[in-house]
């Protein structure tokens, strides 16, 4: 009678077992609360959002994007500024050459006018160079911020299969240890102690693995956000937050009037353009103005009366002078040629990016669109046809090994196949996420 006990008890227990795995099963399609770091301290709960606030704030890419926004502001104050004029003075005294009593000394003022249009077009250059700038800062963004979103939804994908893997670890080894203890009093057969110490086995590598993809998704995640690396981190969200699919005929319109690349890549068309107004302008010679005043001192051999019947002394000579004048380059052999012909090449080449850029777009949105739809349809089905019958299969199975009409390793099998069926739910929970996210990046917008 108490044989009969045991292997009833024993029966029970693994039924019991097997009941809480359909019943974690069963709560899958809520998502885990929260990913916490491998550091066993409670950390700050940081949804997604405030991830992508962080990771704008902090990343060291972003940082040096918009210093080079600053310095691309920088770049056009200086184009505003107009040449400086110049003053000259010099001295000449020709004692060291034995010429005594020769003096001379000048000052001069020289200004340097631009012409042919030069500052304004120098401007307009620097103005689609910061305008350039600003736009590769939002591209920066959309990038960085999607890479961001991407890993946090990988993060929560591991931490599904993990949290799953240690519930299904527990129980198995309630089981093993069960069954171990049968097979030492007589009771059972050493069989279901071998058959689930290789499963105990099996989930413990399943579970170490999914622990290193968490912690090495929580990784990536914090070197985005420019967070230290050892710092306390807990992930709040849904990995199942369902997304609206947009309409089709608004996804590709809005992607090509909103995506920052698209803007870089006209401003591109637009800088070149201004390039190549400049270049054509500097083709122009300036115009300097000189304008000056020397005064010079000579003294000759002869000698002459300082006065009406005064000494004879030397010759003594006194002049001011005022000059002035112009100077103009002559464009003959330079004028500018080869800057103007690359330019040319680089507008053409600008217009050829844009054109291509565009079609690259409509298909990264279709293709981006596509995956997300798959997805979805994919979600649904496998949530109302796939994991229902699964456990459903489970339980019938667990139901015919009480009756003593299926074996241990029946149940396990058939435990193993709805454990890959919660992975395979998981990783579809994460393309549907990973896929949104990409929709976004390639419409340049949010999508709800």
């Amino acid at each position: 009678m108490m044989r009969i006990t045991s292997r009833v008890l024993a029966r029970f227990t693994l039924s019991f077992a097997a009941l809480c795995v359909v019943s974690a099963a069963r709560s899958q399609p809520q998502d885990v609360p929260f990913l916490q770091a491998q550091s066993g301290d409670a950390g700050e709960a940081v949804s997604v959002d405030r991830m992508v606030e962080l990771a704008l704030s902090r990343n060291p890419e972003l940082l040096a994007a918009r210093q080079r926004l600053a310095e691309a502001e920088g770049l056009l104050r200086q184009a505003g500024l107009r040449p400086n004029p110049a003053i000259d003075v010099s001295v000449a005294n020709g004692d060291a050459l034995n010429s005594s009593g020769e003096r001379e000394v000048s000052v001069g003022y020289s200004h340097t006018f631009e012409l042919g249009g030069k500052r304004e077009r120098r401007v307009n250059v620097a103005q689609r160079a910061v305008e350039l700038a600003r736009s590769q800062v939002a591209n920066r963004e959309r990038l960085l911020a999607s890479e961001v979103r991407t890993r946090y939804g990988e993060a929560l994908a591991a931490l599904r299969n993990l949290q799953n893997a240690e519930e299904l670890l527990q129980l198995t080894r309630q089981s093993f240890d069960l069954a171990k203890a049968r097979a030492e009093t007589g009771e059972g057969a050493p069989l279901e102690q071998g058959l689930l110490q290789v499963e105990v086995n099996r989930i413990d590598s399943d579970r170490l693995m999914f622990a290193s993809q968490v912690e090495r998704s929580v990784l990536e995640a914090k070197l985005l956000a420019g967070l230290p690396l050892d710092q306390d981190l807990r992930l709040s969200g849904l990995l199942d937050k369902p997304v609206e699919l947009p309409a089709l005929e608004n996804v590709v319109e809005m992607a090509l009037s909103r995506r920052p690349d698209l803007t870089t890549a006209r401003l591109h068309e637009e800088l070149a353009e201004a390039e190549l107004q400049l270049a054509r302008s500097s083709a122009t010679p300036d115009v300097v103005a000189r304008g000056g005043y020397s005064h010079i001192q000579s003294r000759f051999d002869q000698l002459g009366f300082s006065e009406p019947g005064g000494n004879l002394v030397p010759l003594r000579d006194k002049d001011n002078l005022l000059t002035g004048g112009i100077s103009i380059l002559l464009p003959l052999a330079n004028r500018n040629q080869g800057n103007i012909e690359a330019a040319i090449a680089r507008q053409r080449a600008a217009r050829l990016e844009r054109e291509s850029l565009e079609r690259m777009v409509r298909q990264e949105v279709l293709a981006a669109l596509s995956r997300l739809t798959a997805a979805s349809r994919a979600l649904e089905l496998f949530s109302t046809g796939v994991i229902g019958q699964s456990q459903e299969n489970l339980r019938v199975v667990r139901g015919a090994y009480d009756l003593g009409e299926l074996r241990l390793l029946d149940v396990i099998n058939e435990q193993r196949r709805l454990i890959e069926t919660q992975r395979a739910y998981t990783e579809l929970l994460r393309d549907a996420f990973v896929a949104g996210v990409e929709l976004e990046r390639a419409m340049g917008t949010a999508v709800k």
